[in-house]
């Protein structure tokens, strides 16, 4: 999956030169859509365990996954079902963003790709967020976090391919505890 000769992206891609003004966050009109629901951030961030099983009594953190590439949704269920987390994979957001808004539970966390052939990635995301304030969003892409399409996209995290499965398990934990 990764090249030995590749370095690797800083952990945090705020802490790259010149990606002060890309926080990795939700944007602010998320927030306020969270915040007009009467969802705090402590609410939000008590939903969203660290692990995929934070206490035995717990359900395990619900991931919908979604590519246009099928074999990078098996991958990633894969590696995320072998860490005990339940998947839910996609290869149309649009067929991803109906189930969302009628399941009656939510996932805990969304990981997409940038590109798909159906919808834009913001747009996606805008529409994720309204039908569930609490989400938690993975961003994996080819491109550097600091590359000028990433301007207005805020996930919670952003994670540079090509990974390690290590490298995509830690960015998944750190998604769910933001």
């Amino acid at each position: 999956m990764k090249s030995h000769t590749k370095m690797s992206p800083p952990s945090s891609p705020a802490q790259t030169p010149g990606a002060s003004a890309l926080e990795l966050n939700l944007n602010s009109e998320c927030r306020a859509v969270a915040a007009r629901s009467g969802i705090s951030e402590t609410v939000r961030q008590g939903q969203n365990p660290s692990s995929a099983i934070a206490a035995e009594n717990e359900e395990p953190s619900l991931v919908y996954v979604v590519d246009d590439e099928p074999g990078l949704t098996d991958l990633y269920t894969l590696i995320l079902e072998e860490r005990g987390y339940l998947v839910r994979a996609f290869n149309s957001r649009i067929e991803a963003l109906a189930q969302l808004k009628g399941d009656r539970r939510k996932p805990d966390l969304l990981i997409t790709d940038y590109f798909s052939h159906a919808m834009f990635v913001d747009g996606f995301m805008r529409r994720c967020l309204l039908a569930h304030p609490t989400l938690r969003i993975l961003v994996a892409s080819g491109f550097n976090p600091t590359d000028a399409r990433f301007l207005y996209i805020r996930p919670d995290r952003f994670i540079q391919k090509p990974f390690t499965a290590e490298e995509f398990l830690r960015e998944v934990k750190a998604a769910l505890s933001v």
